[in-house]
């Protein structure tokens, strides 16, 4: 069986239309070439659809129900059509991926743009490592994600990646605990510290744990913990030293009690990175403004520029 969209629609426009000749036109069309697409629809099908004894054919019993499925059909063409369209009106699933640092800060706004801009979208979020982001995208499991990685990363080939943002993490400490002095202090002098961090897979703490390591110094853990505001919080009262962005700590209700503790010879900043599949089709506007909204999470007073 070899159907054609053509013969379809032309079979659809006729019993619209209920007119040959009608339907011709509103085709641009020559009647008899309306014809033959409807006599190859219905020898693809081996059934006579319209009744000829009719003025004008009409739908016989079975033409009806092929009808039906007919515009269910074409329906299904246009949804297609849309999918790989940039400038379709964006509709359907789109699956995001973040990192466990976007997801606390800003994943509440993210979430209201989308409604706002997209109410057609059903939109979900995972959060993930950046490495696992990485690799969701590319089999296809989430259509696009910002992930934390260093200038300068090989990304899979099948993946498009764009620079969005450079990221500063900074050390903190308990406000009061360390005393100012002109000069950064050096991981040497954090030696005795002990650190709140992430679990194991977290980027951040392994470049840390690395950097200590290269110079010989111990990695004295004080708590594993998910989510910077605890973090923050175990630092505000002094259980040891921590990492966070510099809009975390402008959104933190601890930012009074923490303070940034200049580190001369370690730089846990990163880079912000989009990544998706090459051909989002009608997710590229959505994707765009996903960008938007990871970058204003991670930008000081950016959470204020999104929600307006």
């Amino acid at each position: 069986m070899n159907i054609k969209i053509d013969d379809l629609v032309s079979f659809v426009a006729t019993v619209h239309h209920q007119s040959l000749s009608r339907a011709a036109e509103a085709l641009g069309l020559t009647q008899p070439a309306v014809t033959r697409r409807i006599q190859s629809l219905e020898e693809s099908l081996g059934a006579v659809l319209l009744d000829r004894d009719t003025k004008p054919p009409k739908p016989n019993a079975l033409g009806r129900r092929v009808f039906a499925q007919c515009e269910q059909v074409l329906r299904e063409v246009d949804n297609l059509k849309a999918l790989v369209e940039t400038e379709a009106v964006p509709q359907g699933r789109l699956r995001l991926g973040v990192t466990q640092s976007a997801a606390e800060v800003g994943i509440g706004e993210l979430l209201e743009a989308f409604r706002a801009r997209y109410p057609a979208l059903d939109v979900t979020v995972s959060t993930r490592w950046s490495g696992d982001l990485v690799k969701q995208v590319e089999r296809g499991d989430l259509d696009a994600a910002t992930v934390m990685l260093p200038r300068g990363t090989d990304f899979p080939p099948a993946l498009a990646a764009r620079h969005l943002m450079a990221v500063e993490m900074v050390v903190v400490s308990m406000a009061g605990s360390w005393p100012e002095r002109p000069e950064p202090y050096r991981l040497h002098d954090l030696r005795h510290s002990k650190w709140i961090v992430n679990p194991d897979g977290c980027g951040f703490r392994a470049r840390l744990q690395r950097a200590l390591a290269d110079l010989g110094l111990p990695f004295h853990v004080a708590m594993d913990a998910f989510g910077t505001e605890l973090q923050l919080q175990l630092v505000a009262e002094g259980l040891g030293l921590g990492l966070a962005t510099r809009a975390q700590i402008e959104r933190s209700r601890y930012r009074d009690r923490i303070r940034v503790l200049p580190v001369t010879d370690f730089n846990p900043s990163t880079e912000m990175w989009l990544i998706h599949t090459a051909a989002p089709g009608n997710l590229k506007r959505p994707i765009e403004l996903f960008a938007e909204a990871a970058v204003a999470t991670f930008t000081v007073g950016g959470a204020d520029a999104l929600a307006a």
